[in-house]
């Protein structure tokens, strides 16, 4: 865990007494009020209040005689200026200082490994169209501050059979090494089309294609099947609610946008459409910065072993995230937006997680 400062500390604590001791509200609340400083998880404030309580403000560090001159923190330091994304592994076979004192120095000195992010590419016109979309929602959060609520987020994804499996989550703890391993078949693979939305916290679907998607499979499920997928959403959040879709080439074409037109009388976001959704933007968008990468993470554990069995997986991902996860993910998008403002309609992943 990261070392904060009294002052990040008593800030975090106050921010906490704000939110009623809600540690995720706090952890939200304190990195919109301070996007500059690292910003804690839930459970981080939750121990570092615990340690406040116990009358321990900040951790007290181990004694190390490391000072300024000290030829080892000399050629650390140095090592890491002339390359910032050197390895402490590269700094050990480079200086012969062991990895460990290579890493303990370098926390004393508060160097912290910060991790890169991935981003969508963004051209001239994207960020332009991301600034005037950005101002339009802010602009209607003012009139209504829940209206976002009543926005079905959706969006489309591809499961591969041979998965796309996030390995930093996969542990094997054993004395010995076991050798774990799994095989990619590449040249056997097969693919399901899924969609699915969010709604004031609720998910809606999954629906698998039959087909690829093109503008009648699309139609169909926005005509037929939609209407039965929000069954369980109340009718009044359905007699408000808005759409939103991304500027993918079947939601495009006429037919959709005049059965949008018809069936939402204005109340729909996406291209073409009454709001214009930006282009190249899924930071801003729910099922694309969690739901995707949550439920393939979950999905692809354990190889699904056919079609059958990875529609079941993802049926069962989906229906155990708790509602109020699904909330915070709707109510992030005041945040999210206002940072794509600050950053001038540039990406602003690299933001959220100092």
């Amino acid at each position: 865990m990261a070392d904060y400062s009294p002052t990040q500390i008593v800030d975090m604590i106050l921010i906490l007494g704000e939110c009623h001791n809600n540690f995720a509200a706090a952890s939200r609340l304190y990195a919109v009020r301070f996007p500059d400083r690292r910003h804690p998880s839930d459970m981080t404030i939750k121990t570092l209040t615990e340690r406040a309580r116990e009358g321990h403000l900040v951790r007290q560090r181990r004694h190390h005689d490391y000072e300024d001159n000290d030829v080892r923190t000399l050629t650390i330091l140095a090592a890491v200026h002339l390359d910032p994304h050197i390895s402490t592994r590269q700094i050990e076979r480079e200086t012969g200082i062991p990895q460990s004192t290579v890493s303990r120095i370098l926390r004393y000195l508060n160097y912290h490994a910060y991790h890169i992010t991935l981003t969508q590419a963004l051209q001239p016109r994207h960020i332009l169209a991301r600034i005037n979309f950005c101002q339009w929602a802010l602009q209607t959060i003012q009139s209504d501050p829940y209206f976002f609520r009543y926005l079905l987020f959706s969006d489309e994804a591809k499961f591969y059979s041979d998965g796309q499996l996030n390995r930093h989550n996969c542990h094997y703890w054993s004395h010995e090494n076991p050798y774990w391993f799994r095989a990619v078949d590449h040249q056997n693979r097969w693919s399901l089309m899924i969609w699915c939305g969010i709604v004031n916290g609720y998910l809606i679907g999954p629906y698998f294609f039959d087909q690829n998607v093109d503008r009648h499979s699309y139609l169909a499920l926005i005509r037929d099947h939609l209407p039965g997928l929000l069954e369980n959403v109340d009718l009044a959040m359905r007699q408000r609610m808005w759409l939103q879709q991304d500027g993918a080439a079947p939601y495009f074409a006429r037919i959709v946008q005049d059965f949008l037109n018809n069936r939402y009388d204005g109340r729909w976001i996406g291209r073409g459409g009454p709001i214009q959704w930006p282009a190249s933007s899924p930071n801003l968008t729910s099922p694309d910065f969690f739901l995707w990468g949550y439920v393939k993470n979950v999905v692809f554990a354990q190889r699904p072993t056919s079609r059958e069995d990875m529609m079941e997986r993802i049926r069962t991902a989906c229906a155990a995230i708790p509602r109020e996860t699904l909330l915070r993910t709707v109510d992030s998008f005041e945040r999210r937006v206002r940072m794509c403002l600050q950053a001038n309609g540039e990406n602003f992943e690299q933001f959220i997680r100092g």
